[in-house]
């Protein structure tokens, strides 16, 4: 079934990923609550262009903000799933400091260039 909501858009000025972040999901936390009601499971989908150079990549204080505002409203299975242009996910994971993450909301790691499904 397709949805026939329109798109919502939030931007917010902040002086760093974290807060940034935090205060544009704030703002639309309501819809995104209403959302997750019976959902199994989450995807995130980082964009990890490349797995080394930072710049080309979600930095992981934007995602741990994503995780924040999901663990208010969601109980269930997260994964974290991404088929970077080079190298693994598990690269990615390691290079740009994503580790504390996956453990602190036990996520699960899906490489879309590897996996066959979720």
């Amino acid at each position: 079934m397709i949805s026939q909501t329109k798109p919502v858009v939030a931007l917010e000025k902040s002086p760093g990923h974290l807060e940034g972040t935090l205060k544009t999901l704030r703002l639309i936390e309501d819809k995104i609550a209403k959302e997750l009601e019976g959902k199994k499971k989450v995807l995130i989908k980082p964009n990890f262009v490349s797995t080394t150079r930072q710049l080309a990549a979600t930095h992981a204080d934007s995602v741990k903000a994503i995780l924040q505002i999901l663990s208010k409203h969601y109980d269930g299975e997260i994964i974290l799933g991404e088929g970077p242009a080079s190298g693994s996910i598990e690269d990615a994971v390691k290079n740009f400091g994503y580790k504390p993450l996956i453990k602190e909301y036990n996520l699960k790691l899906i490489d879309f260039n590897r996996d066959q499904h979720i």
